[in-house]
């Protein structure tokens, strides 16, 4: 299955990976509509992204069902149907179970499970046994470290969504569980961390397209633990 001539709607699309996803799929050929939050991410992108300008960015609070339906409406007026899901939506964050009061549990289940569950709900009529739905879960969901409490249930629940999701819809649905990704926000806030042993964003977006495409893979949680391209540093 190639992706030309497909509508890919990109949650989260101005975050980390969203460049390099958008990027990819622009490369494809495929339509891309691409949401974000703030004003000054959306302005960001533009310096990050090569083709930001045939990205359709749409502003939307993904944890608001109605703002989330009222979004579905719109992009089918204006897309017609969408042919896959790329779900990037979320945010890390910090905190073990003393620094972790119930505001921040339910905001971290809410930027990750809540968001993905609206998305592939309200467009849920859009997809098809041709469509791809591709999530993004972590490693902490699967070996869970201290310290991040929240985001590990977080990335655990979208797991258990997207195993749910596989067992309900006729389109494919899978997940990406990476380890840390290597990316400049990362190197940033890690600065004396082992980024040889990161994942590359180039090989997750790789993942990220093989998992759209490719009819024989579903209900699938694809860890992703390393994975320098060659002479990469």
């Amino acid at each position: 299955m190639e992706l030309q001539h497909s509508t890919v709607l990109v949650t989260g699309a101005t975050g980390n990976m969203g460049p390099y996803v958008t990027d990819s799929l622009i490369n494809s050929k495929a339509t891309v509509i691409g949401t974000y939050v703030t004003e000054a991410a959306r302005d960001d992108v533009e310096t990050r992204a090569e083709h930001a300008d045939a990205v359709a960015y749409q502003q939307i609070d993904l944890t608001d069902q109605t703002a989330v339906e009222a979004f579905a409406e719109t992009v089918a007026d204006e897309h017609g149907s969408i042919d896959h899901i790329v779900g990037l939506a979320g945010g890390f964050s910090m905190g073990g179970i003393d620094d972790t009061d119930g505001d921040a549990f339910q905001n971290a289940l809410n930027r990750h499970a809540t968001t993905a569950f609206l998305t592939v709900k309200a467009f849920v009529d859009h997809l098809t046994a041709q469509s791809g739905v591709v999530l993004f879960s972590s490693d902490r969901a699967i070996d869970p470290v201290p310290g991040t409490l929240a985001y590990n249930v977080g990335k655990g629940a979208v797991r258990t969504l997207t195993e749910s999701l596989d067992v309900e819809l006729d389109a494919r649905v899978n997940a990406i569980a990476p380890f840390l990704i290597d990316v400049p926000g990362n190197r940033e806030a890690m600065p004396d961390a082992d980024f040889s042993a990161w994942t590359a964003p180039e090989v997750i977006v790789d993942e990220v397209l093989h998992l759209l495409t490719n009819q024989g893979v579903t209900g699938q949680i694809v860890q992703m633990t390393g994975g320098q391209p060659e002479g990469a540093a």
